[in-house]
């Protein structure tokens, strides 16, 4: 919790030093009306960020988990402004990917394995809830959009007497120029909790 709370720190306060609209021209947000929040789509779902203290809030006015918030102030000050690239990468091909590899699959893709691996019917539909959208990859794969300028892909395969069903969560390849590696392990996870949930 400690961590989390250093990382929504840190996030909050580039926020409140960030140039709104540069933010604003690299990430995909919107400023509302009354010029008082950025509106940032999160895994298909809007969020309002509070100029003044970097808060963020659901649409409906529900507060975000700390990870989730800390996600979202990460992306409007990294997000390098580079659209999608429309190619895939491995969690081991981002920068020091290895690091956090086996925390990843343990943490981020062997859950939907053991949630939808016999039945990737539900998975489609659990994920359409989060803007996703058929995939060519695997067996069965989902595209979703986690911000504007950053989807990521669920790639399924099936089991069999001998293996078990495989999952991998695999980023554009622009997902560097938009978030940390560790962000990026966190984003994984937290899509995770969501689909499973």
């Amino acid at each position: 919790m400690c961590n989390e709370l250093t990382a929504h720190s840190a996030a909050v306060n580039d926020f409140l030093n960030a140039n709104i609209e540069e933010v604003i021209l690299k990430s995909g947000a919107v400023l509302t009306n009354n010029q008082n929040h950025l509106v940032i789509d999160y895994y298909n779902r809007q969020h309002l960020v509070a100029i003044v203290d970097g808060e963020v809030i659901t649409e409906d006015g529900n507060k975000v988990s700390l990870n989730d918030a800390t996600l979202i102030l990460q992306y409007l000050t990294q997000c390098s402004g580079l659209p999608p690239r429309g190619r895939w990468i491995s969690f081991l091909e981002l920068p020091d990917g290895m690091h956090h590899y086996v925390p990843f699959i343990n943490d981020a893709c062997n859950p939907i394995s053991r949630a939808f691996g016999n039945q990737p019917e539900k998975l489609l539909t659990r994920t359409k809830l989060f803007g996703g959208v058929l995939g060519t990859l695997g067996d069965y794969s989902v595209v979703l959009p986690a911000f504007p300028k950053l989807p990521l892909t669920i790639v399924m395969w099936q089991g069999d007497e001998e293996f078990p069903p495989k999952t991998t969560i695999l980023f554009d390849a622009i997902a560097p120029h938009q978030l940390t590696t560790a962000a990026l392990w966190v984003l994984g996870c937290e899509l995770t909790k969501k689909l499973i949930s």
